[in-house]
């Protein structure tokens, strides 16, 4: 009986620490914005802290296809008829408008996110007294789940699946320069004139004011309605967020001094290293391109069916003239006037379809997940970009190599073909993708593993408080160093005033001393 024990107690032991069973959390995971490419970014995530033994309860717009054992998804796609209630998409795919699509992004998110927060599921997991988590990750993008925050009184990893907006690096006591870090959606060129740099000021005063004013209490009204009247508002909550972890990767991205709890884990964390078969009809497809073939995909918020019929007609007809296979993510079952080599997918697997070793170019809209994709898989890109993040996105490919970035407002048939043929041709863009995909993945540690690192760091210490940058405390003045330009400025005038006073007093007295009054007669 005591050899029995003697083999098999320690060996539960060790079995029950490989499994990290003993060190498993509950952990409640947030990505509320109702996009795919939004989702994706984070699925590797969720499955590598399930694996390692944690239990994930995952509110979400797109659920993970089959079952995942420790991961209860919360399905939230009926999120998305509430953003199409207001027609973003056609918005998105028409307008130039920035102020627009910003203000009716923002009451398309908070609608969906009211509806989200009153779905049943999401109310259960509110007033159920017996529920408990230790670690709360929620999508900062547009932050109203963070109410979750005062309901459990848990540790909050803030996620993004792209860079933040400014506004969350100012509070984390990141660098927060408009100059050299710009408002998302807005672009300085490399070495931008007087006038160019006034202007980005004034852009990210703007965002800040309309934030401030108009965006934060649209959330606060939400969570107090969600959450209770006593909750704190947004701003507070947010004060709350121990690290944040943003799809960013010095390779891509202009460099940002950030401090400790800010973890960059771009560069094809998302990416999912085992190729799936592709679909029979896109399989042979490609296979039939010998001459090559051209993937063509506007992503998921830009509709290539909404898109002004004017530049859909020069895609078709510049399509019409090329000798390659294109296969086009094309969201209706019909495209008038389409060419014999055009196929039309109202989905594609399309990082699957991006390691086919026909692919020759990706012609996108410039989304960061679609452009890593392309870069782990050496394919070279032309970026047609819209909104958000992707025209900087499309202007930092250009700058580095690896594609042609052109103006979809702008766009026409011999440009378009002109620079297609370019990027095919000319090896220079294919090389430099390599290039580039050995960098992202030259790294001591990868996305992933210090996601997963982290994120146990702050349920192993509950919380990272002492990671926080004291200057996230200060206030604005004293953070511009207002008080002290001020202060100096008054003791310098009084110096200086003083100095002055004194000195004429002294020349007054210094002339009546020398200047002899004139003798009376």
């Amino acid at each position: 009986m005591y050899i029995f024990r003697g083999l098999v107690f320690p060996s539960l032991i060790c079995l029950w620490c490989l499994t990290g069973l003993g060190d498993g959390a509950r952990i409640l995971a947030s990505i509320s914005i109702p996009s795919y490419s939004h989702q994706v970014a984070y699925r590797t995530i969720w499955k590598e802290l399930a694996k390692r033994g944690h239990d994930i309860v995952l509110l979400t717009t797109d659920p993970m296809e089959g079952h995942f054992d420790k991961i209860r998804q919360i399905n939230l796609s009926s999120s998305y008829e509430i953003v199409e209630s207001f027609k973003v998409s056609t918005v998105i795919s028409k307008s130039k408008n920035i102020w627009k699509l910003m203000q009716l992004g923002v009451l398309s998110m908070s609608e969906a996110h009211r509806h989200q927060l009153l779905h049943p599921e999401v109310q259960a997991l509110i007033h159920n007294s017996s529920e408990h988590f230790d670690l709360l990750m929620v999508e900062v993008v547009f932050p109203l789940h963070i109410g979750f925050v005062e309901r459990f009184k848990v540790p909050v990893i803030a996620l993004s699946s792209m860079d933040a907006a400014s506004a969350v690096h100012g509070l984390m006591g990141n660098e927060d320069n408009p100059i050299s870090h710009p408002q998302l959606g807005f672009d300085v060129p490399t070495s931008p004139t007087i006038l160019e740099r006034t202007v980005s000021v004034l852009f990210n005063g703007l965002i800040n004011i309309y934030g401030l004013f108009v965006v934060n209490p649209m959330m606060d009204e939400i969570i107090q309605q969600v959450f209770g009247k006593d909750s704190k508002p947004i701003t507070e909550l947010m004060k709350e967020v121990d690290m944040l972890f943003i799809n960013v990767n010095p390779v891509l991205h202009p460099i940002r001094a950030v401090t400790p709890n800010t973890i960059m884990f771009g560069g094809g964390t998302h990416v999912d290293t085992v190729p799936k078969p592709l679909p029979e009809g896109i399989r042979k497809f490609l296979d039939d391109a010998t001459q090559g073939a051209i993937y063509f995909s506007l992503g998921s918020n830009v509709k290539s069916n909404l898109i002004r019929d004017e530049l859909r007609q020069v895609f078709i007809e510049t399509f019409k003239e090329l000798p390659f296979k294109i296969l086009w993510k094309f969201e209706n079952e019909e495209l008038p006037n389409k060419p014999d080599n055009v196929m039309i997918q109202k989905w594609v697997p399309q990082a699957d379809v991006l390691r086919h070793p026909n692919i020759k170019v990706f012609i996108t809209q410039c989304g960061l997940q679609s452009m890593e994709e392309a870069i782990m898989n050496h394919i070279p890109l032309i970026g047609l970009p819209f909104f958000a993040d992707q025209p900087a996105n499309a202007i930092m490919m250009h700058n580095k190599g690896f594609g042609v970035h052109l103006d979809h407002t702008k766009l026409t048939k011999e440009k378009f073909k002109e620079t297609i043929m370019e990027v095919i041709n000319n090896p220079k863009y294919k090389q430099r993708s390599v290039e580039i995909a050995d960098l992202l993945t030259d790294v001591e540690m990868t996305g992933l593993e210090k996601v997963v690192w982290w994120t146990e760091y702050v349920i192993r210490n509950k919380g990272a408080k002492l990671l926080r940058n004291p200057i996230r405390d200060l206030p604005f003045y004293q953070y511009y160093l207002l008080d002290v330009i001020g202060f100096v400025g008054v003791l310098s005038f009084i110096v200086i005033f003083g100095t002055v006073k004194i000195s004429l007093l002294i020349y007054r007295l210094v002339r009546q001393m020398i200047v002899k009054k004139p003798k009376k007669n």
